[in-house]
């Protein structure tokens, strides 16, 4: 009888690749059940108000960026492209530039030999940035990725007085860290960081900490 001498390395790397699409199968299976179960009025208390006119509300859940007219009594979904296939929840906030928005959501990694399921059990939060109100989005920043049940964002916040100015709240592990950007989203500060809970210890600018605890 004869067969394929096929060097272990390769036997290895096939049987991450295996694992890996059987764990990518779950997890499709996963995300098409949660989009079955998923409620958009579940978190609408992170739809963020236009500095311009506050009936105008925008919220992102489900996958999808919606829109209020009248102050979040109702919400229609609107038509995006450019985001991550997979992107669920996240935190919307809209700049004082007309049509700007920022939108923070945690996105897929990558495995290697040392780590092959890293891609999806180690995420990493990452800025988008929409100048179309949300019709098309653009890529702007990744924080450092954790593990997916232990980080993400707390909240995303633009500036209502300034225009290209937001602060991010990122969590870690146990760790909290604070982010600023004066550049529309393209890159971020480390200000402060913190442990465990969100507390008043960071030097937030005022009107930045009333729309993080209003």
């Amino acid at each position: 009888m004869f067969g394929l001498a096929i060097p272990i390395r390769w036997r290895v790397l096939a049987t991450i690749a295996a694992l890996g699409l059987a764990c990518f199968a779950l997890s499709v299976g996963g995300v098409a059940w949660y989009a079955l179960r998923c409620n958009v009025l579940d978190d609408v208390e992170r739809a963020a108000v236009s500095p311009h006119n506050p009936r105008q509300q925008f919220l992102f859940a489900c996958g999808y960026l919606y829109e209020s007219a009248d102050g979040g009594r109702t919400w229609l979904r609107k038509e995006s492209t450019g985001l991550p296939f997979f992107a669920r929840d996240g935190w919307v906030t809209v700049d004082q530039q007309p049509g700007t928005l920022y939108l923070g959501i945690t996105v897929l990694t990558s495995s290697s030999t040392y780590c092959w399921n890293c891609a999806w059990t180690h995420l990493r939060p990452a800025i988008y940035v929409s100048t179309d109100g949300g019709l098309t989005w653009t890529f702007a920043y990744r924080f450092k990725r954790g593990p997916a049940n232990q980080g993400g964002f707390l909240g995303l916040y633009a500036d209502p007085d300034k225009a290209g100015f937001v602060w991010a709240i990122v969590k870690n592990r146990d760790e909290i860290t604070h982010y600023a950007t004066a550049t529309r989203g393209y890159n971020w500060k480390r200000m402060c960081y913190e442990y465990y809970y969100i507390s008043s210890g960071c030097d937030v600018p005022e009107n930045i900490r009333q729309l993080i605890q209003p």
